[in-house]
């Protein structure tokens, strides 16, 4: 009897060392994606023969010197497209290989991309944040294949609800790349996620495959 109950009270200093270990084990971490539309930019295909086209004001055509279509009032696309100078172009959306020289799209994840040439912002409400909660943003960043006139030199700044989360200085030859930033939500509920070209001038940086998720344990 005495062997059994010490036995027994050995099995269950094991048993309880095991699940203290497996508790220390377990993931701290747990990921909940927030609803972006139409991350990658592909729910609306480009209509210009080129591949590519800027957003536009009703009326504009694929036939003029710079391809114009209203993504803005097509459904699903998920995302408001506008310049921050009223009198500029600076948004749209392009696939690889068009003249406006984006870096390669071989082996991503998305064959679409969007723009930001000069001074313009890209946005889009979010629904689901939680006041306090640490999220993750990530998305593919790179600039134009070109330097001269037209080049990558730009800034992109990355805002919620106004508030600046992240800024990348690209230059001309920067191939897309994943990039990643945390941010705490200042408020609960729907925020507008911005995407901002900050260099006046003909400077292109193009974006795509965006997620957000919660991040725990930090």
């Amino acid at each position: 009897m005495i062997y059994l109950k010490a036995r027994y009270q050995t099995m269950v200093h094991v048993a309880a060392a095991t699940l203290l270990l497996g508790a220390l084990r377990l993931p701290v971490a747990s990921a909940e994606s927030l609803p972006v539309v139409n991350p990658n930019f592909s729910t609306v295909a480009v209509e210009c023969s080129g591949g590519w086209a800027y957003q536009s004001d009703p009326g504009g055509t694929c036939e003029s010197e710079f391809p114009e279509q209203d993504f803005n009032t097509e459904v699903g696309i998920g995302w408001t497209f506008a310049p921050w100078h009223e009198a500029l172009v600076g948004t749209g959306v392009t696939g690889p290989n068009t003249g406006f020289d984006p870096p390669p799209f071989t082996g991503l994840p998305f064959d679409t991309a969007a723009l930001l040439q000069e001074q313009s912002v890209i946005f889009q409400e979010i629904p689901g944040f939680v006041l306090g909660q640490t999220y993750k943003l990530t998305f593919y960043l790179g600039s134009r294949y070109n330097s001269g006139v037209s080049d990558g030199n730009q800034t992109v700044l990355v805002k919620l609800d106004e508030k600046p989360i992240g800024f990348w200085k690209l230059v001309s030859f920067t191939p897309f790349t994943l990039r990643t930033v945390l941010f705490t939500a200042d408020s609960a509920g729907p925020q507008v996620l911005e995407f901002l070209g900050t260099i006046h001038g003909d400077h292109t940086a193009f974006f795509s495959g965006v997620s957000i998720v919660s991040v725990s344990g930090q």
